[in-house]
Formats: C-alpha cells, sequence, structure tokens
C-alpha cells in the first residue's frame, strides 16, 4: 500500500508505517509530536530557504528530508538521521 503524508507519496509499505507508530508509541511519543503550523514552515522556505526540519519525525515532517530519532525506521519516509549526527 502507499502511503501519503502531509500531501507527499512516501516510500513504504504498511509495514514499515506500523514500525514507525509502534516505535514511538513505544516511547510515548504522543507529546514529541508538536510542531509549528504549515504557514509557518511555508513562510520559512520561502522567506529564508529553509529545506529541511531539524527535530520531526515521519508523523508530522512538513519538508521531504528531516531529522529524526530514529534513522532505522524513518529513513523511507525522508529522514536523514539523527539532528546530533548530522553535518553540515
Amino acid at each position: 500500500a502507499t502511503l501519503y503524508l502531509t500531501g507527499r507519496r512516501a516510500v513504504g509499505s504498511t509495514r514499515r508505517f506500523f514500525c514507525v507508530l509502534l516505535r514511538y508509541k513505544s516511547i510515548r511519543g504522543a507529546g514529541f509530536q508538536a510542531a509549528i503550523p504549515g504557514p509557518t514552515f511555508e513562510a520559512l522556505r520561502t522567506s529564508l530557504g529553509v529545506q529541511c526540519e531539524l527535530f520531526a519525525s515521519p508523523l508530522n515532517a512538513y519538508f521531504p528530508h528531516y531529522c529524526s530519532a530514529f534513522l532505522d525506521t524513518d529513513a523511507c519516509f525522508g529522514s536523514v538521521g539523527s539532528f546530533f549526527s548530522a553535518a553540515p
């Protein structure tokens, strides 16, 4: 099954998405899903050229590429890994 996240096509299967949900549920991730509104992300993109989120997940990412806590489950949905391991 093809999954759609925030209006874009995600590469993955139902099984991969289940793994993401289970991973974030296991750390009680409901409180970790706070994000700024979409129009704010769009303003950052158009005004400052922002193209990547530093703390996101497949459940709340706005941009196609983002840093997340779990590269092993999130990479197929656009994660580039942990912010703390990222290089400019």
